[in-house]
């Protein structure tokens, strides 16, 4: 049985009577091109069943700074924590490696996991070991803590990070649109009823979201109510966490909790608060709270496909090292119906 022959540029480029350069260009959608002409490309492209080679192209581009490598077309999502499923072990880890891998495959790559602490590699035998095998490009898993340290020679690699790991703001970053999730978590509760609404943050990760999702409370408390009636965000850190909760829910008071720490919902129970009765409750990042819960869904297989095209982009500019101007790219999430919050009312008549 013979094997179909390839559909190539050319290909296109006779079927329309453009320039094979042209064709290329279409399909990257180049500015200077009509939009008409890029739809009718890419339409012909599709009907042909066109499959970009990754490899092949970013190698006629760049021919003159790189050997041909086996391995060229591995892009590595490099996790660096304790072990090598601790952060592969969260839903939102496996979201966002499930929605780069798809995009990965649509424009040709093989993405590949790779533990940067395998058989105790130091960072500077993990630089090696991708440059041995030809891969460019590297999209960094959040570290785990915000101060985390993986030194790679990064003037070899092409660099996205998932979030902004604070030693490496430089690199193009895909993170979570924290700020307008709180404010959208803040916007449901008050459609329920909800007035006094308290913020739990765990000390850790308030610092790794720039305290991003402090300030926009703060912001949305001083535009909602009287400084007076405002209820003081609680920063979790050190010892018994829920015993830190329970009290801050006794003296404040509040008949909502904004929270990105887990032991909110232990603690409103251990105080005798029924939820969603008594206290309801928002999750900042539903997928890594308890099931059930109400919040914030953070999209992170969208995140992980706007890493690789952030990354698509850098290989073929052949963009090494992190940029001279920090630079990313925000996703926001979408409100998440779950059973921790009142049920919003109908109005009557619809």
């Amino acid at each position: 049985m013979t094997t179909p022959p390839t559909t190539t540029l050319k290909h296109i480029a006779a079927q329309l009577d453009l320039s094979v350069a042209a064709v290329s260009m279409a399909l990257r959608d180049h500015a200077s091109l009509p939009a008409t002409t890029i739809a009718r490309v890419k339409r012909a492209a599709a009907k042909l069943n066109y499959t970009p080679n990754t490899a092949g192209s970013a190698l006629a581009a760049h021919r003159q700074q790189l050997r041909v490598r086996r391995d060229f077309s591995v892009i590595a999502l490099v996790s660096h924590w304790p072990t090598r499923d601790d952060w592969l072990q969260r839903p939102s880890a496996q979201r966002l490696l499930a929605g780069a891998t798809a995009r990965a495959r649509a424009y040709g790559y093989d993405l590949q996991h790779l533990w940067a602490r395998e058989d105790g590699m130091t960072p500077a035998r993990f630089s090696r070991v991708l440059t041995s095998r030809g891969i460019r490009g590297l999209i960094l898993a959040p570290l785990e803590q915000p101060h985390s340290r993986l030194d790679l020679d990064w003037a070899r690699f092409s660099t996205v990070t998932i979030e902004r790991p604070v030693r490496y703001a430089h690199f193009h970053h895909v993170l979570p649109n924290y700020s307008a999730d709180v404010r959208l978590a803040g916007i449901r509760l008050r459609e329920r009823g909800y007035t006094r609404i308290g913020l739990v943050i765990e000390a850790n990760l308030a610092e790794r979201v720039a305290h991003q999702w402090e300030a926009t409370h703060a912001f949305e408390q001083s535009r909602t109510g009287p400084a007076s009636a405002a209820i003081p965000t609680l920063i979790v850190s050190g010892p018994q966490p829920a015993a830190t909760i329970g009290a801050w829910l006794r003296t404040h008071r509040p008949d909502a909790v904004i929270s990105r720490c887990n032991d909110v919902l232990a603690a409103a129970a251990a105080v005798k608060l029924r939820v969603p009765r008594d206290l309801g409750y928002a999750s900042l990042n539903v997928l890594d709270d308890t099931p059930g819960v109400s919040g914030i869904l953070q999209h992170r297989d969208v995140m992980g496909a706007a890493a690789v095209d952030a990354l698509h982009g850098l290989l073929h500019r052949n963009h090494r090292g992190p940029h001279a101007v920090a630079q990313g790219t925000q996703i926001d999430g979408s409100w998440h119906e779950g059973r921790t919050v009142r049920k919003l009312r109908r109005k009557a008549g619809v």
